[in-house]
């Protein structure tokens, strides 16, 4: 398995585009809405992305960006006090009451910050205006964000448009299954953090958004689950988890990037881009560069969902759990379902009902013996 290494000031772009490579299948640069508005978490590393996708436009002669950034002054919310065992009653009274007003004055303060706020996203979001772009950029977005007609701009990006999303921007609009189908997962937690290096498989070496990485690679980034929305029927994984490598080992499919054909739209999502560096690693600018440069139609790839790949991930990440649990051969077992999955492309498919209803399991005994079933079905006749 390949180990990425990182290069912290190698930001220079000719690694990861050669110069004039994606600008000759174009005649114009694409106008593109760079959002880094963040109503939860917000990542530290959008500081870096920034100006890493305005040069990444720049360079590769793909692209000019816009960007609808947080509005300046954002109040700050106070903290509670918390009460010493030796502060008296009366100075305990004077601390609640100093914080009940500075709690007044940053709901008065923060009321105009909303207010800024819905003002900018009713601007950019009005129809004269995103008919000036070709696409939009989530980068790492958190929140609902303000969007005043979530189902306008869904209609946009059906009509022709790019949507590409980068890390948390399956953390965004979570209230609107809408919004999650077409970005296609939802945010459910990441087990594996930031700080942790993880094993990765791309299931289609030859795809030229995915082409940039080794068949079978580690890599340092935090990874996200995503909640049962998640629809494989409408999606082409292009690189998933790899679970077996990785820990902990959770007995379901992670997708990490992905494309897909929205109406006329265009859809390309990756999960990576949490930490700092990943942005300044050539190889995910590469990959970062062909998904811009296919969401805008600037050249065709594969894009039939492949149910029956995931359905396959979905199993041996199962395997790999069951492994863990049990004891059993994990490569022994995985040899099995391959051999199965040779014979019968839909056959780990078939099992997906089972397999999720293990998700759903906290007890560990109860997964326990749902696993004893999976291994049953991959030995079984």
């Amino acid at each position: 398995m390949v180990n990425i290494r990182w290069w912290p000031f190698f930001v220079v772009l000719v690694a990861a585009i050669p110069r004039g490579g994606l600008a000759a299948e174009t005649a114009r640069p694409a106008r593109l809405l760079v959002v880094t508005v963040t109503t939860g978490f917000r990542h530290a590393s959008i500081n870096t992305a920034e100006p890493v996708l305005e040069e990444l436009g720049r360079s590769s002669g793909l692209f000019h960006v816009d960007f609808l950034r947080l509005p300046p002054g954002r109040p700050q919310q106070p903290k509670a006090p918390q009460r010493g065992k030796d502060v008296g009653d009366d100075d305990w009274k004077k601390q609640e009451d100093t914080f009940k007003a500075e709690q007044q004055r940053f709901r008065e303060a923060d009321v105009v910050w909303q207010n800024a706020l819905e003002e900018q996203f009713a601007k950019v979001f009005a129809p004269e205006s995103l008919a000036t772009f070709d696409g939009i950029i989530f980068a790492s977005t958190t929140g609902e964000l303000p969007l005043p007609d979530i189902t306008g701009f869904l209609d946009w990006i059906r009509s022709g448009k790019a949507f590409i999303g980068f890390h948390a921007a399956t953390d965004t609009l979570k209230s609107s299954d809408a919004y999650i189908e077409m970005v296609g997962g939802c945010f459910a937690g990441h087990p594996w953090n930031g700080g942790g290096e993880h094993a990765f498989v791309v299931h289609e070496p030859g795809h030229r958004v995915a082409a940039m990485f080794p068949e079978r690679f580690r890599w340092k980034d935090e990874i996200y689950q995503y909640d049962q929305r998640y629809k494989p029927e409408n999606l082409r994984v292009l690189v998933s988890l790899d679970m077996q490598g990785s820990s902990p080992k959770e007995p379901w499919h992670v997708p990490v990037s992905w494309v897909r054909e929205y109406g006329k739209g265009r859809v390309f999502s990756t999960n990576f881009g949490h930490n700092d560096a990943t942005w300044k690693e050539p190889m995910f600018q590469k990959h970062m560069a062909e998904g811009i440069a296919w969401a805008l139609g600037r050249f065709d790839v594969p894009t039939t969902p492949n149910a029956d790949v995931q359905a396959a991930e979905y199993l041996r990440s199962v395997v790999a759990a069951a492994a863990a649990a049990t004891g059993c051969d994990a490569d022994e077992l995985r040899a099995k379902a391959a051999a199965r999955i040779t014979k019968d492309g839909a056959w780990a498919a078939g099992l997906r009902p089972m397999l999720l209803e293990i998700r759903t399991m906290k007890n560990t005994e109860d997964r326990v013996a749902a696993y004893a079933k999976v291994i049953a079905a991959i030995e079984g006749p």
